[in-house]
């Protein structure tokens, strides 16, 4: 059997570490931080433990592909995922719309459209049709390619092979007509991070039926339950998992990677090595840009990375829900319809107008913190170059600066709220970038762009034999979805190919 080593302890590696360590070979994770899970964590304050990133996981009921995924990785055994009633609530000036997950949510969103749209009924049907037959075609895909079967894309994906070459406005665009309708139906844009006009739209379509056909969840006891469980596969299969280890090289011989050497100056040798590390810190800095073909060093340094976030961690001491009678797990919070302008202000860091996500984690998870107290996430997408350069003072300054402003919103929304907050934090692009390394603090990878997905997207594959990616950055994207199918395509394809090195 071989010797895996991973590079980081993010979804894609922990997962294709979980499901190489199950099929019996010696999976060895190292990570800098002191706790597994990359984004997928939690931290405490005090007596309270807040959820770093997650907002919710799509397509858990039954017949999703990730509750397929869960069930054959044994996830399903280790985490008790809670599915949210209200999947989220769309909020503008003058609209608001509860929407559930699942078939019959996705029938009630689906008729409350064609109620407040009439003239677009036809083309509502017919949007929701094709949504479904990109997922149908992407899965398809994705299933021949792990059992190594090829694929007529003319014959075998013909939805796929129309829309790949598509934004989502341009495929929403083809049904319907409504900007304030095509508004609306984008809301997820924020999970991608780009407006519709430039995000690949087979992606956002493909995320779009996670969500609203196969609902929305959230593990109990937070997203570091996720990442606990990965481990434990791991160690149980006579792995380890080590935090507190960064990797200061990846070592190779004759353009095939040999193992890892660690800060502290360990050699661990390996036949595969798997980087959950970023691209270009995978490659400038473990690997070397002198070990790698020209075309292929270009090609890293022309990622467009997303964008990154802006979080405040609030504790209200109040039932924020039987306060204010807000039952939504998540309330995407938009002050006008138009998409291109919302990222433009987000770019801009118009924290008073941009969109605004907020999660409401007791609405999901009961005694999520103490009884009587309500957990919220307020996060907007942000751009690292208004934080990057600051002194200590200006970027303290900035902070408080940038929670009053959120915390006004909140207050403008929900009269009160703010003489409940009992405590609160604030996490920035630089945040970001000190826990992660990745560039600019961006928190889905590479960005979703056309030119950034599918077959265009960095493959898990390298020039460095035996290196291989998992993760945000490469195939088939970010997000907590994108990174675990990351990680499951790998594992799929490695063992399938009979890569690793038997003895």
């Amino acid at each position: 059997m071989a010797d895996v080593v991973v590079v980081g302890s993010g979804l894609g590696g922990l997962m294709s570490g979980a499901m190489l360590a199950q099929a019996g070979h010696q999976v060895r994770v190292f990570e800098r931080h002191y706790i597994p899970g990359g984004y997928a964590t939690s931290f405490r304050r005090h007596q309270y433990e807040f959820e770093v990133s997650l907002h919710m996981i799509g397509d858990l009921r039954e017949g999703g592909a990730m509750n397929q995924i869960m069930k054959e990785v044994g996830l399903d055994k280790r985490v008790e995922f809670l599915e949210a009633h209200s999947l989220y609530k769309v909020v503008y000036p003058d609209f608001e719309l509860t929407v559930r997950g699942g078939p019959e949510g996705l029938a009630d969103y689906q008729a409350a459209l064609s109620a407040h749209f009439p003239e677009e009924q036809a083309g509502i049907a017919a949007l929701f049709a094709e949504f479904m037959e990109i997922r149908r075609d992407i899965l398809y895909l994705s299933e021949k390619t792990n059992n190594g079967e090829k694929v007529d894309i003319f014959s075998d994906v013909p939805t796929l092979l129309v829309d790949y070459t598509s934004t989502f406005d341009q495929i929403v665009s083809r049904h319907v007509s409504s900007e304030r309708l095509k508004s609306i139906l984008g809301q997820f844009w924020v999970y991608l991070g780009l407006p519709p006009s430039q995000l690949a739209g087979t992606i956002m379509a493909y995320l779009w039926t996670e969500y609203h056909v196969y609902g929305g969840f959230y593990p109990k006891g937070r997203s570091q339950t996720l990442s606990n469980a990965l481990r434990d596969i791991i160690v149980e299969h006579g792995g380890e998992v080590r935090t507190n280890r960064d990797v200061e090289r990846i070592l190779t011989e004759e353009g095939r990677v040999t193992g890892v050497q660690l800060k502290k100056g360990d050699v661990i040798n390996a036949d595969i090595v798997i980087s959950n590390a970023n691209p270009m810190h995978t490659f400038r800095d473990l690997v070397g840009f002198e070990q790698l073909p020209a075309k292929y060093v270009k090609k890293i340094e022309k990622l467009k990375p997303s964008l990154a976030s802006l979080q405040a961690y609030v504790l209200l001491d109040m039932d924020f829900a039987q306060t204010y009678g807000v039952r939504d797990h998540e309330l995407f919070i938009n002050e006008y319809y138009d998409l291109d302008r919302a990222y433009q202000e987000t770019v801009d860091n118009k924290l008073e107008t941009m969109p605004l996500c907020v999660t409401i984690y007791e609405n999901v998870s009961k005694n999520y913190q103490k009884s009587g107290k309500t957990t919220l996430s307020l996060i907007v997408l942000n751009d690292h170059t208004h934080w990057k350069d600051l002194t200590e003072q200006e970027y303290q300054q900035k902070k408080q600066e940038s929670m009053d402003i959120l915390l006004k919103r909140m207050e403008d929304r929900f009269p009160g709220m703010r003489e409940k907050v009992e405590m609160f934090e604030l996490s920035t692009p630089m945040t970001n970038i000190r826990y992660t390394k990745n560039p600019v603090g961006a928190i889905y990878g590479a960005v979703q762009s056309l030119d950034q997905s599918f077959q265009r997207r960095l493959p898990q594959t390298t020039p460095i034999d035996g290196l291989y990616l998992a993760g945000a950055w490469t195939r088939p994207g970010g997000g907590y979805t994108g990174t675990l199918w990351s990680g499951y395509n790998l594992a799929k394809q490695l063992l399938l190919q009979n890569e690793l090195i038997t003895e």
